[in-house]
């Protein structure tokens, strides 16, 4: 996913890969770098980069972001898309489109007083492959989708060093 727009720490123009498995098994990195990941080599909790350093998720398997947050916020019936405020209408669509080599579906959206998002969704998946605001200069961009039948379990789990949340001085995320 590209993600592209002004946030409260400056511009970001960033890559995330996703992988996600039965289970609720997650794998993301940030622009090359692992940031979470559902389990440690030494742990079945989840990881996730904060200040550098792989750091176990032990309460609730959430990450803190400034408010908690998991990969699940961007998709499905709980995603950050559902939860947004002010209440949407429809203005335009939906209309079949090809996003990156794939069926998908295209509607814009207008929310009070006027600011219009256009959603891409995956026909196959259902996934939000696109979110964009001419209004705000900000947009999601899912580059690639690749469906597999199944993923082995080492595919989530980080094999490298990791400390406990205790042993954080501060709590920024390193993405």
């Amino acid at each position: 996913m590209h993600v592209v727009g002004e946030t409260d720490t400056g511009f970001v123009d960033d890559h995330f890969e996703f992988r996600y498995g039965r289970g609720d098994r997650w794998w993301v990195e940030r622009n090359g770098e692992i940031v979470y990941a559902s389990s440690s080599s030494t742990d079945t909790v989840p990881v996730a980069r904060i200040d550098g350093q792989m750091v176990h998720q032990h309460t609730a398997s959430l990450i803190r972001l400034g408010a908690l947050f998991t990969p699940r916020d961007l998709f499905g019936p709980r995603s950050l898309l559902r939860r947004r405020t002010p209440p949407q209408h429809v203005t335009q669509g939906p209309t079949a489109i090809d996003h990156a080599g794939r069926p998908a579906w295209s509607t814009e959206l207008t929310s009070p007083p006027g600011l219009t998002t256009t959603v891409v969704i995956d026909d196959g998946t259902g996934l939000v492959a696109g979110l964009s605001s001419r209004e705000h200069g900000q947009s999601l961009r899912l580059d690639n989708l690749t469906e597999h039948v199944e993923l082995p379990d080492d595919r989530f789990v980080w094999d490298g060093d990791t400390i406990e949340s205790n042993d954080l001085r501060s709590f920024r995320l390193s993405w």
